[in-house]
């Protein structure tokens, strides 16, 4: 007998209707990857799905670029209230979020969309 243990990131894309139900077999990144991959999205686009380690490593990345240092083994919740390290994890507003992308964007030309990163990451 064959168990096939279901991943809750990927279950809860398959009830929104943005994975179909064969991305049951894959890892959240293999999923992702394929969704972006046959509807033609980049990380420009507001669609974009991220897994949300995808979306830490990221929002990681571009938040040091600010001056922004967030400790790798942190986890990185949203918030609505002031930022900063709490115990195990890193607790970042929105806007900063934001402001990180528009930076990216104007160093680099690329551009990233804040909103899809902040759809993948938890809130506090």
């Amino acid at each position: 007998m064959t168990m096939t243990i279901c991943d809750p990131w990927v279950e809860r894309h398959i009830a929104a209707g943005r994975l179909s139900p064969g991305a049951r077999g894959l890892t959240r990144e293999a999923a992702a990857t394929q969704y972006n991959e046959c509807n033609g999205l980049v990380r420009s686009d507001e669609d974009h799905l991220y897994t949300p380690g995808q979306a830490a490593t990221i929002a990681r990345e571009l938040l040091g670029d600010i001056g922004v240092e967030i400790a790798e083994g942190s986890r990185i919740l949203l918030t609505d209230m002031t930022g900063g390290a709490r115990c195990w994890s890193y607790l970042v507003e929105p806007s900063q979020l934001a402001f990180a992308c528009e930076q990216h964007r104007l160093v680099t030309g690329e551009n990233i969309n804040a909103e899809a990163i902040e759809g993948a990451l938890p809130w506090a």
